[in-house]
């Protein structure tokens, strides 16, 4: 089997605002710019990919896939702003994956791939002069350089699953590499979405990481209950690195992030379980855990930024009632448990630890289906550890009660 996928994509975006100098900017928009005072942004991406694949299969037990994935990316930027420069980006990859039944309830899979990319940046000045350290001279300030970098890898996997009825056991350890992009290498500039002013590192390493994770899932008609726990290693790990310096010249005083390489360490896992109480009342338990440790640089020994703290829900459902007019009539309360976040990167602060109710009901009359539900019942104030609104001390939404009501119809197109 042969198959062959052709992709031509144009993303176009664009960022208003009403022109504010900032820093050296001048109080007046000049006229003689190509770009609009009031466009803050513009983004103009253009993507032509072709994908190859070709698979073989020998009847239920082996199955064996070649392909080929390639890209181009043609990135133009507009406006008074910046954060990224121009930058071209073409990637070429090949793999093959084999998948072996070695028994009717045992699947063991294989794959190897190979990865190179090409990133070309192209160089940028303000469009507005600044003074020199001494204030001796005005120039027009470099925030981008040219750049012209390759990178490439060989990745891994190998995958074992056994299904026999109510139970089930997977298990997959491999390689992955990921070359970094435009903004992790090329950044400097403020994220208006994020709250931080990022600068890249033009000397980052592709990301390379080792993973073991497993799943063992057992499901009665009565209880089901499944553990997913994950080990990684990387190499050289991606990530923003929080400093306590804030941009005073480009934005509003935002806080300044980095992007940095380590090594780190991480482990963690989800677990889900569920029981019926009785035929139509059923409890849920989900809980997440993971677990980072930067093994070298500046923050050595210390977590990753945004890590989420350990989390539980509880949830009870009470389901599939009949009452009089309204069918399929269902109730639940869940109940939010998150712990503390203290395993923190300096200058991130501590996010304490919340609990949130959330209630609903709904059901149908009529066809048509109604549902009510309440979030955050008590009106409790928290902080989202992971969330970049934690940057500005901007809590989670309180209280809120939403109706949907959904009406189906059916429109006959048939002669």
């Amino acid at each position: 089997m042969l198959d062959m996928d052709l992709g031509v994509q144009r993303n176009y975006r664009e960022e208003w605002s009403q022109y504010v100098n900032h820093g050296y900017m001048p109080p007046n928009f000049p006229d003689n710019q190509t770009f609009p005072a009031d466009l803050e942004r513009g983004f103009e991406k253009y993507i032509y990919s072709v994908n190859l694949k070709a698979t073989h299969s020998q009847g239920e037990r082996r199955d064996l896939s070649l392909g080929l994935n390639s890209e181009y990316q043609d990135n133009r930027i507009d406006g008074r702003g910046f954060i990224i420069p121009a930058f071209t980006q073409a990637v070429l990859g090949g793999y093959i994956f084999a998948k072996q039944n070695i028994s009717a309830s045992s699947i063991v899979n294989l794959g190897i791939r190979y990865d190179f990319g090409q990133i070309k940046t192209q160089p940028y000045s303000d469009w507005f002069q600044s003074p020199n350290d001494d204030e001796t001279e005005w120039l027009y300030v470099q925030r981008a350089t040219r750049l012209d970098r390759s990178f490439s890898a060989l990745s891994w996997s190998v995958g074992y699953n056994f299904n026999r009825e109510i139970f089930l056991l997977k298990a997959n350890i491999g390689k992955s590499f990921r070359m970094p992009i435009a903004k992790e290498l090329a950044a400097n500039g403020v994220n208006y979405h994020q709250f931080s002013y990022e600068v890249g590192d033009v000397n980052l390493s592709p990301e390379v990481s080792y993973q073991l994770d497993m799943g063992a899932e057992l499901n009665t008609n009565r209880f089901a209950i499944s553990v997913n726990p994950f080990v990684n290693y990387f190499a050289n790990y991606i990530y923003l690195n929080p400093t306590h310096l804030h941009d005073r010249l480009y934005g509003n005083g935002n806080q300044i992030f980095i992007y940095t390489e380590a090594e780190v360490f991480r482990f963690g896992g989800e677990m889900h379980a569920h029981l019926y109480l009785a035929k139509k009342l059923k409890l849920g338990i989900i809980g997440e855990y993971i677990y980072s440790e930067q093994l070298s640089g500046s923050k050595k020994g210390f977590s990753l930024p945004f890590s989420p703290a350990p989390s539980g829900l509880i949830s009870l459902k009470y389901q599939s009632l009949n009452l009089g007019f309204v069918q399929n009539a269902y109730l639940y309360a869940d109940l939010r448990i998150t712990a503390i976040q203290n395993q923190i990167v300096p200058p991130e602060e501590v996010t304490d630890g919340y609990q949130e109710l959330n209630l609903g009901l709904g059901g149908e009359v009529r066809r048509v289906r109604i549902s009510l539900q309440i979030n955050n019942v008590f009106n409790s104030k928290h902080f989202n550890h992971s969330s970049y609104y934690r940057l500005i001390n901007v809590p989670e939404p309180g209280r809120n009660v939403a109706v949907n009501i959904t009406v189906p119809f059916n429109i006959d197109i048939t002669n």
